[in-house]
Parts: C-alpha cells; sequence; structure tokens
C-alpha cells in the first residue's frame, strides 16, 4: 500500500516536511499566545482601513491587547493585514485617537467595559470638521448603536 502516492510527488512531499520543521523548529509554544482564547474588545473599519482589538490573558495573569487590522492601497486594490500588540486598553485608544478624525471611521463594537469611556471621549469631538450634516449625523447615529447595543446584533470576527 503506497501512502504517499507516485515517487515523482516524493520531492516535493519531502522539500514540504522540511519546511515544515522548519517552521516548527522556530515555534515556541510556551512564549506565544496563539493557542490562548482571546476576546473581542474593539472593532472599527473606514473605507481604507479596519481592525479588531482583541483582549488576551497572558500566562502571568495579566492581558494584553492584540490589535489585527488591514490596510488598502485604493490604487492598486492590494490589502495588506498586521497585528500590533498594545500593552493596554489605554496605549491601543492612544494610537487610534491619534488620528484627529479617528470618531469619523466606522464603529462596529465596543466592549460593554469601555463603552462609558468612548462615549464622554465622543463628547469632547468636533463633528463639525466635516461640513457635511448628513455625515455626522450618520456616524452619530452609528456610535450610539453601538455603544448602546445588549451584545447580540454584532458577534465579530471569530475569537478563539
Amino acid at each position: 500500500m503506497l501512502l504517499f502516492g507516485p515517487a515523482s510527488g516524493l520531492p516535493s512531499f519531502f522539500f514540504l516536511l522540511l519546511g515544515m520543521s522548519a517552521i516548527l523548529d522556530n515555534f515556541d509554544l510556551q512564549n506565544t499566545t496563539f493557542f490562548m482564547p482571546k476576546e473581542l474588545y474593539f472593532d472599527i473599519s473606514s473605507e481604507d482601513n479596519g481592525g479588531s482589538l482583541y483582549r488576551v490573558p497572558e500566562g502571568n495573569g495579566g492581558v494584553a491587547f492584540l490589535y489585527n487590522y488591514s490596510i488598502a492601497d485604493p490604487a492598486s486594490g492590494e490589502v495588506e493585514v498586521f497585528d500590533t500588540w498594545y500593552v493596554s486598553w489605554e496605549a491601543f485608544w492612544k494610537a487610534l485617537t491619534d488620528d484627529p478624525k479617528w470618531y469619523f471611521r466606522h464603529p462596529l463594537f465596543v466592549h460593554p467595559e469601555q463603552r462609558e469611556f468612548v462615549r464622554e471621549a465622543l463628547k469632547r469631538v468636533n463633528w463639525g470638521v466635516h461640513p457635511d450634516q448628513k455625515w455626522q449625523q450618520s456616524h452619530q447615529r452609528q456610535w450610539k448603536k453601538v455603544l448602546e447595543d445588549p451584545g447580540t446584533y454584532y458577534r465579530g470576527p471569530q475569537a478563539s
């Protein structure tokens, strides 16, 4: 009984095994959160980028925040995906709000623990920077919907 198919396929199978071996040699299961559960904490998007922030438990009992996001190049249509780690919600929030028009992004989910914080932050923004009143109202409605959500309308990307 042949387990691997004809001999002509053996070299490519061999290189596949060799490549997997190299990956596993460089993959430290004890120092990774790859298999740890993560919880959706914040989700936001815009025309050319968007991402999901996950709260990830650390082995020492603390938590870290993983922002998995993508950026699209409208000219080429290419999309790049990135992961950025933050030590706290506050560090992520600072990075997000470095964009002076962060509140014109499209919110999809805000964890209940941070809804009051975000609500207060929205009270201090200048909606008038965008001249279109309907555009302003549309974004305000979306923030209100997300901040008042009972948690059933949006499940977000599947977290482990």
